[in-house]
């Protein structure tokens, strides 16, 4: 590096400051991407490592509803005033349209990013609940998905219904049943993936819903 720049020095001393310029982006453009290249690496780098994402307290995803970011965020502010803990930090997120039955044509593209989605998300831990149909559930359980019991919280006057042998939150009747319009609104329930690693927050979504 000091020799490039002695050479550039020494080949550019009878020269003015215009000309100097153009000679450096002529002869020299290649060097100077290449110096730009690994400068924006290393602040990229810096911010990564420096500034992590702060990751959700709590995540829940609303399978086949509406995809709806203003009524997700909604549901974030909701939770976040009854749990006292920063909106940023809840997830509600609907964008998972999974098309799963046998009967159903090929999925499209959307529907199989949505698959992909939450089937990795559920497995790498990233969910802590899901808002899903009792058919969806049987179909998850089927493929080797584990779900937290309700009987492990205090659901208190929350209604317990079964699926696919587990015991979920049947939401029929509850202040989040109303907030949900999707192409499935049949039989929804509320679970929590063994691989979730928020149960505290997990419960205190259940004290939630069963507020009065």
């Amino acid at each position: 590096m000091g020799s490039l720049f002695g050479r550039i020095k020494d080949n550019t001393k009878d020269m003015n400051r215009k000309e100097t310029v153009q000679y450096i982006f002529t002869y020299y453009w290649y060097h100077m991407l290449g110096i730009l290249a690994v400068l924006a690496l290393l602040i990229f780098l810096v911010v990564h490592f420096a500034f992590p994402e702060e990751k959700p307290f709590f995540k829940c995803a609303l399978v086949n509803q509406k995809i709806d970011s203003d009524r997700d965020v909604v549901l974030s502010e909701e939770f976040a005033t009854f749990s006292g803990l920063d909106a940023k930090r809840i997830v509600f997120d609907s964008d998972y349209v999974i098309s799963y039955k046998k009967t159903e044509e090929k999925q499209d593209a959307g529907n199989e990013s949505g698959f992909d989605k939450f089937f990795f998300q559920w497995s790498n831990g990233e969910l802590d609940a899901v808002i899903l149909t009792k058919d969806f559930l049987k179909y998850c359980t089927s493929v080797g998905g584990e779900y937290c019991s309700a009987d492990e919280f205090e659901t208190k006057d929350l209604n317990l219904c079964e699926a696919g042998g587990t015991k979920a939150i049947d939401l029929t009747g509850t202040k989040l049943e109303s907030e949900l319009d999707g192409t499935e609104k049949e039989d929804l329930v509320l679970v929590f993936p063994a691989t979730g690693t928020h149960k505290e927050m997990c419960q205190k979504y259940i004290d939630f819903l069963s507020e009065k």
